[in-house]
């Protein structure tokens, strides 16, 4: 369905890593819906920590004000792409059996949209679409991931069946046909509730194993996008 727009949010450092592969075919399948998509990378972007207004004056905390601190970075970038999409995919690595530091601190910044409540009597993310993407060695992946459904759920978002994904595990997550196909679902599934919500309905089940093939496809496609990544952060960092 033409005008269906969404973005994925990567919230690794590492724009080559598994957080940036699981994302890039979560977008791709949101693609096959004919959704129109993006992707941008937190750490390309200077985020000032949230000041708590709200807690001070709830009243004080809104969008589009520019946080006392905030007058030089880069947050309103990033909202303004996330106000103009249907959905929005978050994709975190696990640090400390946690989000990134990257991603709690923009959810926290996005309490000013979500407090547009008292303002305008309706938050600015109420009825947009929400996917999960947490990954990690170590154990933490659950907590990441409950942490960020349970905020984003209220500060407005929809979270569709299958949309919450994690990979445990070392190694490249593109060789596991699980996680792939799961993120090929997740994507699949916050096309087709944004087309929903749109007023498009279909009837196909949420999760499908008939996409088996096309996301072994797309694994292969994204080891090689984030192959290039990384030659290209080599030229910035060239102890990786």
């Amino acid at each position: 369905m033409a005008g269906i727009r969404v973005l994925g949010i990567n919230g690794s450092a590492r724009k080559y890593g598994n957080s940036f592969k699981m994302l890039w075919i979560a977008l791709k399948a949101a693609e096959d819906e004919g959704a129109e998509t993006e992707i941008i990378h937190l750490y390309d972007y200077k985020l000032i920590l949230c000041m708590a207004c709200y807690s001070d004056n709830l009243y004080e905390c809104y969008y589009p004000k520019r946080c006392p601190l905030g007058l030089e970075d880069q947050y309103h970038e990033i909202a303004e792409k996330i106000l103009s999409s249907h959905a929005v995919i978050f994709s975190t690595p696990v640090y400390w059996f946690m989000a990134s530091a990257a991603v709690k601190t923009l959810v926290e910044r996005m309490t000013g949209m979500e407090n547009m409540l008292y303002h305008i009597g309706k938050s600015l993310l109420d009825g947009k679409v929400a996917g999960i993407i947490a990954v990690g060695e170590e154990t933490g992946a659950t907590m990441a991931l409950s942490w960020l459904m349970l905020t984003l759920n209220m500060m407005g978002f929809h979270i569709p069946a299958w949309a919450t994904v994690y990979y445990h595990g070392k190694g490249d997550a593109m060789d596991n046909e699980q996680a792939v196909l799961d993120a090929y679902n997740l994507g699949r599934n916050v096309a087709r509730l944004a087309k929903i919500l749109a007023g498009k309905v279909d009837g196909e089940p949420w999760y499908s194993l008939d996409y088996r093939s096309r996301a072994r496809q797309l694994a292969e496609e994204a080891k090689k996008t984030a192959m290039n990544n990384r030659e290209a952060a080599r030229r910035d960092r060239p102890w990786l």
